[in-house]
């Protein structure tokens, strides 16, 4: 710290700042590509110690947003598979009301069946 009462500011990586992913425009949520690569960074800069005490609190903040939206992502992926597999499960599957129909009309009914021969055994 100066005398002034200044911290100097951590070296970071361009495009390594907590909400500056590439791709990403500023009010925009990264993708879940960009937020998972973004937590990499945020963990392994606080595993080093290279996060500054002034500092700490945001990135940690801004981690937590990450995870929170990664499993909203997740979540969201997980309801449209689910849709997907469902509408190819439907699709797939043969129109039962239509087959019973079919099968009722080529069955004999009970009163088309010959009556049994008391007569005949085999």
């Amino acid at each position: 710290m100066s005398e002034e009462g200044t911290v100097a500011s951590d070296a970071t990586e361009p495009g390594t700042e907590p909400g500056t992913e590439p791709g990403t425009e500023l009010g925009t949520e990264p993708s879940y590509e960009a937020a998972i690569a973004e937590l990499e960074r945020i963990v392994t800069d606080l595993q080093n110690d290279e996060v500054g005490v002034d500092e700490l609190a945001a990135r940690v903040a801004r981690g937590a947003r990450l995870v929170e939206l990664c499993r909203e992502r997740l979540r969201r992926a997980e309801l449209a598979v689910d849709e997907v597999v469902e509408a190819l499960r439907t699709a797939s599957e043969p129109d039962t009301a239509d087959e019973e129909a079919v099968a009722a009309s080529i069955r004999p009914s009970a009163d088309d069946r010959p009556e049994p021969d008391d007569d005949v055994l085999f």
